[in-house]
Formats: C-alpha cells, sequence, structure tokens
C-alpha cells in the first residue's frame, strides 16, 4: 500500500465530480509530489492525469486515475512512516477505528541558553544538527518545513536517543547583528538593570548592557557617538548620564 500525506484524511473514493477539502488535499499531495495539478476544484480530467500518473509512478493497479482508498494509506505528515497497519487491503472499518499508527511528530524546538545572561531582543537564526533554522524571540523553532528538516538529520535519532546525557546543542546568531563596544566592568556607573552610564572625555555618557563575560561588559551607547576613552572607578567625576 502506498502512504500519501495531506492535511486533510483521505476518507472516501475521489473520482470524477467529486469535489470537497479532502479533493484539494490530494491536489495539494500531488502538487507537493511534482505533478501538474491546480491547487483546488472538482476531479476533473487534469486530477485525473495526476492521480494516473501517481499510480503509474508507484506501481498501484488500475492506473486509471481514480483515486480510491482500497490502494492509498492517509498518513497525517511525509515525515510520518507507519509503525503498524492492523488492517487489510479491502478491509471494511467504522469510523474511530484505528487502521494504522505513526511515532509521534516532532512539531516545535525551544533552544535554552547555556549562561546566565539573557539574549539580546531580535530575530535569530540557529543552527541545530546542521539545519539553519528562524527562532522566534521566545527561543521556539516551530516552522514546519525546518522542524521537518532537523527532524530528517541524519543524526535526529542518535541525538534523541541520547538527550537524556548529551542534550542537543545550537548555534545562534542575530538577523541583524548589533555593534557593541567591550569595557572592564570598572567603567560603569549607576547600574540599573540594563541601563547604566559610563564617563567619557566629554562627560556621562548613557549606555545599554548586551551582556557579560572573560572580565568584560559588553554595552552599546545611546545616541550616535561613543567616547574614545571612559574612565574607571577610581577617577570617575560624573554622577549622572541622560537616559
Amino acid at each position: 500500500m502506498v502512504a500519501l500525506a495531506s492535511a486533510v484524511p483521505f476518507y472516501r473514493d475521489i473520482t470524477w465530480g467529486v469535489s470537497g477539502a479532502d479533493t484539494d488535499a490530494l491536489r495539494g499531495a500531488l502538487k507537493g509530489l511534482g505533478y501538474s495539478v491546480a491547487e483546488t476544484g472538482r476531479y476533473d480530467g487534469e486530477l485525473r492525469d495526476a492521480v494516473a500518473a501517481f499510480q503509474r509512478d508507484h506501481g498501484i493497479s488500475p492506473a486509471d486515475g481514480n483515486f480510491l482508498l482500497a490502494s492509498v494509506l492517509w498518513i497525517p505528515d511525509a515525515q510520518s512512516v507507519p509503525r503498524e497497519c492492523p488492517l487489510k487491503i479491502g478491509q471494511p472499518y467504522a469510523s474511530g477505528d484505528v487502521y494504522a499508527t505513526v511515532s509521534g511528530a516532532l512539531q516545535s524546538l525551544r533552544v535554552v541558553t547555556s549562561s546566565d545572561n539573557d539574549l539580546v531582543p531580535g530575530a535569530r537564526r540557529v543552527t541545530v544538527l546542521g539545519v539553519e533554522a528562524t527562532m522566534n524571540e521566545s527561543g521556539v523553532i516551530d516552522d514546519p518545513s525546518e522542524v521537518g528538516a532537523i527532524q530528517s538529520a541524519p543524526s535526529f535519532a542518535a541525538t534523541l536517543a541520547a538527550i537524556d546525557s548529551t542534550p542537543m546543542t545550537a548555534q545562534s546568531s542575530l538577523v541583524s547583528p548589533v555593534p557593541v563596544v567591550s569595557l572592564p566592568p570598572a567603567a560603569l556607573y549607576d547600574v540599573s538593570g540594563s541601563a547604566a552610564c559610563v564617563e567619557g572625555e566629554d562627560g556621562a555618557v548613557a549606555v545599554e548592557i548586551i551582556g557579560t563575560g572573560m572580565g568584560a561588559t559588553l554595552v552599546t551607547f545611546v545616541g550616535d557617538t561613543a567616547p574614545t576613552e571612559v574612565v574607571l572607578n577610581s577617577s570617575l567625576t560624573g554622577t549622572g548620564c541622560a537616559r
């Protein structure tokens, strides 16, 4: 039996003149496999020819263009492989009967940071198992095609099996990089959350703290210009800065 994935289950034979959500789903499934059909419309000559070509390509007989449930198994996702099919071809079944089971499909992944620093807000690209994907600001990857590509990666099954002892790793970067300056922590004063001040050659300047690490603080300057030098704690004379 040939398995075919679509958004809407196939619940009846689809033959000449039939229309509806299942017919459009059949069109979408065939179109996704490269057959030339319109996205919507009733069963017509174009759909018949596409179904017949699909039947010939997959050894379904007769290849007459009639889409019969007895010869095709519907699955919810092209990445899913049926584990068990208890029913036989031609066996009747009622609504609610289990005719096949599949492994659970991966819906999304959440990236958990490995440091105490919060991620800088903004759209990010992330690489997981060699697959580049989009991560939203909540750290979630949920684009179906990207999730499917990660699940299809050759190392996914082995990585998932070892997930308890070896977490899956990912590398992320901002889509639009943020220019930062590395300063010694002693240069910052009046720190409130991510806001702080530094003192340059022309007086106090407001900065936003982006992150810390390796004995340095990464900041962006609030305003158009940044000082070429900053004053450290022991020599500070400023009392605040405009934010």
